[in-house]
């Protein structure tokens, strides 16, 4: 258990994990950019260290076959191959001891009972016997951290009579090993050495038990350099013995001091290759090292893979997504700092770009005859073309290995053509970029990946291309998020989280304009990339109507806006605004007119006349209202209903849906163009100016005053953020002591003053003198 502890709290120093004190950000895993999936190369041994943010874990399927567990090879090559290795992983792994007789139908116990091989026989039973001892029993009164068992050092000696005893050298071995074993859980450790040095310090063929044994010999070593060396040896031939020895590799120790231990050059290769899975930043130096000095090293794939997903990682998720890498080697500034740098991330890309191209130039020394999988080695080659910006070589060798035996329907060709689709939408020319029809089966085979497809959109939109890129983005549904290349600053909701959300801040009106013209043009064609393309949007024209007349609403164009939202049906109305509307006989309204009622304010107008309240409504309601304070002689009357129409627009209205989408302390930088007006009212003080302007009882106008001075206060809190936020608040004194409006209000209105401002019910009083 303490060695457990060990090893998490080294992963956690290891990894940069973000923690947060309330509230979700994505992170880790969430974020990571990885095109060259593990599970796409045949290297699925070593899965437990696969690249990641998360921390590493066992594997209790490590083996995705029988035949890929070279301990049933062991017993396939034992039985002369006769045995199936099914029958094999059943006998050594599922039967218990009782069911070992000649009734079974296991293959492979038959075949022992027809060649009289009793000698195999016994030592199956004999291991499925230690199985039981093989854990350490914990003392209750916690005297000692394991218990000697009695019965455990019989078996120890039985094993070691045993290993004496047989022929065959193979299985004499193997009782050595369960020998050992017992001794590490009995806790004799000076046993585990002598075992060991008497059965295998002088092996000259070096296989799976020999390595199995210097795993216990490796954990109970005192001395820390030769401990890690005995680890890396096993690490690198044990496969299901990798997990539990990684931590026993000190990466704290001089790598010449364990270097010092190896014998072979094999050896040496085995220590960088272990100390370079150790390294979470640049490791070619030691993957270099490992070919140098062993250049067929089991690792090698493996270890170009790694490095591989880390250059991902740092290059695409900051590229596509604007994230900080998953895993970094940020400074603290850097990681906490509430400025968002756009320079500092491109800056690093491309320092992890130029460090790419020198693993490129290694991978690409490497001569493939010495590599076990070299179309996996290839595969990654094309990764590291894409990720230092060759195009047209990458294409090259797409296109040659497409032309090889390769399985066509294989992963591995897969990922080949998703590189393939990025390279040629990355070579698309600026301002004219579009996606070929070479690339549509590819994007439709793979639309479920939604990294892919939120690359491509991305690079789209980098050429300039931002209707297609919103239809790409449209169909994520919330699988991806980013940030926006315009943030100022950093918070807990600094990301999109899906299309509709990032065009309501990023584009312009003309560009949904456009998106709108595109899909009423496009989405009836009948080719299978089209009707996927336009599957969603081609449902969001009202929304996006919608979306277009609030824009213009930003704009304070309200004629416009009116056009479009009678563009959009009641359905737009009654689906997207549930969060503030009420269900009632006659319909969906919003919380409250917006035009007659303040927020936390009591009601103090009459309300003249009533109507169905939506965007389309309430605008053409604007427009009208505007229109007769201008043209009759009730000006101050309209005026003023203008004014809390706009008021009520703003994040402190019962109306804030006229300008927003939602509402967040931490809104998506950059804000929409009307970010000032929605906090601060500059449009409902200008016509409660004009109210007062045009009033002619002297009670109204000190109302009018009210009104101002409160969208004045707005500013107040906006524009002096030294101000204690307890101290943020329209009835404090040191607002007042800033406000003039209030100010003019007690100086030219003293009578009123109080009432108006200290007064629960004074507002209708006030309204009712207006003459």
């Amino acid at each position: 258990m303490k060695k457990s502890l060990v090893f998490i709290l080294f992963l956690l120093n290891s990894l940069s994990i973000p923690v947060f004190a309330c509230g979700f950000y994505p992170y880790g895993e969430d974020i990571r950019f990885c095109f060259s999936k593990p599970n796409n190369f045949a290297l699925y041994s070593f899965s437990e260290f696969d690249y990641s943010s998360d921390l590493f874990y066992p594997n209790s399927e490590l083996f995705r076959t029988s035949e890929e567990n070279p301990n049933n090879v062991f017993w396939h090559n034992y039985c002369k191959g006769k045995v199936n290795y099914d029958a094999i992983e059943e006998c050594v792994y599922s039967i218990p001891l009782e069911q070992f007789n000649n009734k079974s139908a296991n293959k492979m116990l038959q075949y022992f009972y027809l060649t009289n091989d009793l000698e195999a026989l016994e030592y199956l039973k004999f291991a499925k016997q230690c199985e039981v001892f093989n854990a350490i029993y914990n003392d209750p009164w916690e005297r000692n951290e394991s218990v000697s068992i009695p019965e455990r050092g019989k078996m120890i000696q039985l094993a070691e009579k045993q290993a004496q005893k047989v022929k065959n050298t193979e299985l004499q071995k193997r009782y050595a090993f369960l020998a050992i074993r017992l001794a590490y859980y009995n806790g004799q450790t000076k046993d585990i050495v002598r075992l060991f040095d008497s059965h295998f310090s002088d092996a000259k063929q070096k296989d799976l038990v020999y390595y199995w044994s210097l795993y216990f010999r490796a954990i109970t070593e005192s001395n820390k350099a030769l401990q890690s060396y005995y680890a890396a040896q096993v690490f690198v031939n044990a496969p299901d013995k990798r997990f539990a020895v990684f931590y026993t590799f000190d990466k704290t120790i001089a790598i010449k001091n364990i270097l010092s231990y190896a014998k072979t050059n094999e050896e040496k290769a085995n220590i960088y290759a272990l100390a370079a899975i150790r390294k979470h930043d640049q490791a070619l130096e030691y993957i270099e090292k490992v070919s140098e000095l062993d250049a067929s090293n089991v690792t090698l794939p493996f270890l170009l893979l790694r490095e591989v997903n880390k250059l991902e990682d740092w290059v695409f998720t900051p590229y596509f997504s604007l994230y900080d890498p998953s895993v970094n080697s940020l400074n603290n500034n850097e990681k906490y700092s509430n400025e968002f740098s756009l320079n500092a991330i491109q800056s690093r890309i491309i320092k992890d770009r130029q460090y790419a191209k020198k693993v490129l130039e290694f991978a690409s020394k490497v001569k493939l005859k010495k590599i076990s999988n070299p179309t996996d080695w290839n595969v990654l080659k094309v990764q590291l073309l894409f990720i230092t910006e060759d195009f047209e070589t990458c294409l090259k060798e797409i296109s040659d290995l497409e032309k090889t035996s390769l399985d066509k329907e294989s992963q591995i060709y897969n990922q080949l053509q998703l590189t393939k689709a990025l390279c040629l939408v990355s070579k698309e020319k600026q301002g004219s970029a579009k996606i070929s029809n070479e690339i549509h089966d590819i994007i439709v085979k793979n639309k479920s990946n939604s990294q892919f497809i939120f690359a491509i959109g991305r690079l789209l939109e980098y050429k300039g291309n931002k209707i297609d890129a919103a239809l790409l983005f449209s169909t994520l549904q919330g699988n991806v998020t980013w940030k926006s290349s315009k943030n100022k600053t950093r918070s807990y909701v600094d990301y999109f989280y899906d299309y509709f959300q990032y065009i309501n801040v990023m584009y312009s009106v003309d560009e949904v304009k456009s998106l709108i013209a595109d899909i009423e043009e496009n989405s009836k064609s009948k080719d299978a990339f089209s009707n996927w393309k336009y599957s969603f949007i081609k449902n969001e024209i009202p929304r996006l109507y919608d979306l277009v007349g609030t824009q213009y609403i930003r704009k304070n164009n309200l004629e416009k806006a009116l056009v479009y939202f009678n563009k959009v049906d009641n359905k737009q109305w009654d689906n997207y605004y549930g969060l503030w509307q009420r269900m009632d006989n006659n319909g969906n309204y919003f919380d409250e007119n917006p035009f007659y009622t303040l927020k936390y304010t009591p009601d103090f107008i009459k309300k003249k006349e009533n109507f169905q309240l939506n965007k389309k409504t309430v605008t053409a309601k604007l427009i009208e209202y505007i229109e007769k304070a201008e043209k009759t002689n009730n000006k101050d009357y309209y005026y003023f209903l203008v004014a809390n129409c706009y008021y009520n627009m703003t994040i402190h209205g019962n109306a804030w849906m006229m300008r927003r989408f939602g509402v967040s302390a931490y809104d998506v930088e950059p804000y929409p163009e009307d970010e000032a007006e929605f906090r601060n009212g500059f449009l409902a003080k200008k016509y409660y100016q004009l109210a007062f302007k045009n009033a002619k009882d002297n009670k109204f106008k000190a109302l009018c005053l009210r009104m101002i001075g409160r969208c004045e206060s707005f500013e107040i809190m906006n524009e002096s953020p030294n101000i204690d936020y307890r101290e943020k608040n329209a009835y404090n004194d040191s607002i007042f002591k800033l406000n003039k409006t209030y100010k003019k209000l007690k100086d030219e209105y003293p009578n009123y003053y109080e009432d108006l401002i200290y007064g629960c019910t004074a507002f209708e009083d006030y309204f009712k003198a207006k003459k």
